[in-house]
């Protein structure tokens, strides 16, 4: 069966580090450089110098990338920026969209060499509209850039903000995908109480609860604020298997009908209308069958495509090693086995499921969203 990934991130590569120091007055700006003693790694660098992760050259390069593929029988791999550096905090609308422009152009570049194991979705100033939709204009000339990835607020701003709607026109009329993945908001708190509360070195709680939060409130804003209703074309995937907005879905219906005074300039259709009549997609990367299994209640095989969140730690690939194991950085596994999972290995051993069905969430509702079906 053909596999394909619509849930991978990619970095700026090393060789932008000096080009990118003009960008370095933004404080959440990131950037990334070569590791000093670590062949074939490197380090996501903040706009102080400090490193905020190290990575492996799988993140930026594509011989890596297609070595894991080949190990994991994944097909095709859609490229989609590390959502951190999607520019949605920089002020100036130039220079957004040249940031921008670096981490498109770099996919694009990944992609030109090697078409038939990748394809990407482009990074956009989202913040600056016009600017946005110039930017995919331009990437629906480049090579196998098949959509956008967004954040699920826009510095602050919910997705249903009237300043965004033109860039979801565009993207209809360009049929460009829709990728939203989280970040920010109860990510990156403010307020000092709830930073305390989502303290990163509290079980990881931004990366485990805060993105489930933030992509259901993405999809509360995409939903009340009638885009899905108004653009019912607009092919969107949340990441995440929805984050927890699938669960809510009952609780979202039963709340407008026990108070419909607040939900007077709400979408005309109930929630469960809303992800059957409108383009809505979520990805598989739920590390749990039972949620799997709800997810295609509720969507339907066709709705749902592989995602594995590659090559990140929380993605589908067990990072320790079966018979030591260890992970690569000498961390111990906590249980007392491996689970021994990677991209597809849920839907692959899902039971119940027709090869029909598996084949369509391996891979044919990927061409789908993407606009190739």
């Amino acid at each position: 069966m053909e596999k394909w990934d619509v849930h991978t991130h990619t970095t700026f590569s090393p060789e932008t580090y000096d080009a990118l120091e003009r960008f370095t007055r933004y404080a959440d700006f990131i950037r990334v450089r070569r590791h000093a003693a670590i062949a074939c790694c490197a380090e996501m660098v903040n706009s102080q110098g400090e490193v905020q992760r190290e990575i492996e050259e799988n993140a930026y390069q594509a011989q890596s990338r297609i070595a894991d593929c080949d190990r994991h029988g994944v097909t095709v791999q859609v490229l989609s920026p590390t959502p951190m550096m999607i520019p949605d905090y920089v002020d100036n609308a130039q220079d957004a969209a040249a940031i921008c422009r670096i981490l498109n152009d770099e996919n694009a570049a990944l992609v030109a060499a090697n078409p038939q194991r990748f394809m990407a979705l482009a990074a956009i100033p989202m913040r600056h509209p016009d600017e946005a939709i110039r930017e995919m204009e331009r990437i629906k000339t480049l090579p196998g850039m098949r959509g956008i990835e967004i954040n699920s607020n826009i510095h602050g701003q919910d997705l249903d903000d009237p300043t965004f709607y033109p860039v979801f026109e565009a993207a209809v009329a360009l049929n460009l995908a829709v990728f939203i993945h989280p970040w920010g908001g109860f990510m990156k708190p403010t307020e000092d109480c709830l930073r305390t509360r989502m303290d990163t070195t509290r079980n990881w709680r931004p990366w485990l609860i805060g993105m489930a939060m933030e992509t259901t409130l993405a999809f509360d804003s995409m939903y009340n604020g009638r885009i899905h209703e108004r653009l019912p074309d607009l092919r969107v995937l949340y990441a995440h298997g929805g984050g927890a907005f699938p669960a809510l879905l009952g609780r979202f219906e039963h709340g407008a009908y026990c108070r419909p005074d607040l939900f007077r300039n709400a979408s005309g259709l109930n929630p469960f209308e809303t992800i059957r009549q409108c383009a809505i997609y979520v990805d598989t990367l739920v590390h749990q069958d039972a949620v799997l299994n709800m997810l295609i209640q509720a969507f339907g095989v066709e709705r749902i495509a592989m995602g594995s969140d590659y090559p990140y730690p929380l993605g589908e690939i067990d990072p320790f090693d079966g018979q030591t194991m260890q992970d690569a950085k000498g961390n111990q596994c906590p249980y007392p086995q491996a689970k021994g999972i990677y991209p597809g290995h849920m839907v692959e051993n899902l039971p119940g499921l027709t090869d029909t069905q598996r084949q369509r969430i391996l891979c044919g509702t990927a061409k789908e969203w993407l606009g190739l079906a």
